[in-house]
This record gives C-alpha cells, sequence and structure tokens, in this order.
C-alpha cells in the first residue's frame, strides 16, 4: 500500500512538472513577434552595419524572424548565414529576385566578421562534414560547396552534416 502511494505522489509531481513546461513553451512561443529588431541587434556589430543599406533600401526599420541567422563551427572557424526571406523588407526587389532570396555567409574570426559568400538562391544550409564546413544547395538544381580555407569551392560529393 505504501508502495502505492509513493507512485501516486510521483506521478502527480510528475504530471505537474509537465503541464508547467507545456504552459511555459506556449507563453514564449506567443510573447515572440515573428519580424523583431532583436534578430538584427545581437549579430555581430560589422553585421549589423552592413545591413543598414538594406535597412534604407527597404523602406523600414531593420526586422527578421529567429531563423534570419544561423551559425556553424568547425576546424576551429566559425560560419553565420543570413537568409534574407527572413528579413522583413517592404521593398522585396531590395533583396530577392524572382523567388530567391539573397543569401550571405560570414566568417567570424577575432572578433571581426568577412563576407565569404553571396548570392540569390532558393536556400542555403551550412554543413560540418568531419570538421570541414559546406554549403547545401535546395531549390532546381541542388549542389554543395566545401569551405578551402579562403572560398567555398564546387565538389561532387561531400556528405551530410548538421546546421546548428
Amino acid at each position: 500500500m505504501r508502495k502505492h502511494a509513493v507512485f501516486q505522489a510521483l506521478g502527480s509531481i510528475l504530471g505537474l512538472i509537465a503541464i508547467v513546461g507545456a504552459v511555459e513553451a506556449r507563453g514564449s512561443i506567443a510573447s515572440e513577434r515573428p519580424y523583431a529588431a532583436e534578430h538584427i541587434d545581437l549579430l555581430p556589430a560589422d553585421i549589423r552595419h552592413g545591413l543598414i543599406r538594406l535597412e534604407r533600401q527597404c523602406g523600414g526599420k531593420a526586422a527578421a524572424t529567429h531563423y534570419f541567422s544561423t551559425t556553424i563551427g568547425a576546424g576551429g572557424l566559425h560560419f553565420r548565414s543570413l537568409h534574407f526571406e527572413n528579413f522583413a523588407c517592404e521593398q522585396r526587389e531590395a533583396i530577392c529576385r524572382a523567388d530567391q532570396c539573397l543569401h550571405e555567409v560570414y566568417l567570424e574570426r577575432a572578433g571581426h566578421s568577412r563576407r565569404v559568400f553571396s548570392a540569390y538562391v532558393d536556400d542555403i544550409k551550412l554543413i560540418n562534414e568531419a570538421g570541414i564546413v559546406g554549403l547545401q544547395f535546395a531549390g532546381d538544381r541542388p549542389a554543395i560547396l566545401r569551405w578551402n580555407g579562403r572560398t567555398f569551392v564546387p565538389v561532387h560529393s561531400f556528405g551530410k552534416g548538421v546546421e546548428r
């Protein structure tokens, strides 16, 4: 009988934890605005400064969704990709051409960011294969580029990596 009471109490505690977690998760999703200036403000300073020209061309305050910026690290290097389909812009032609939007990749080193890739494509994903960073392109013509220490170069087979 005592064992049954312990299991009942444990079940009640676990149930409360699950309810609190679900309420907290719903609250955080509902409170986040889809396009927010914070997603720009948290970027490295030199990338933020580069976005000022687009802010003017777009006709409003720079704002983006959570997935505007994604990062990956490999081989001691840190890369950041910007996905402009997730950038608030009233004048879409400033950042998109037909169905393809601007995508940029920066190499971040010693507190500075250097743009190492820029193109109008359907989408890109940063990947890591055995410590080497690559770019995987989606769309009509999928392709993979690999970082060679200076730039991204085409490869025929690279493997599949994970973006974080």
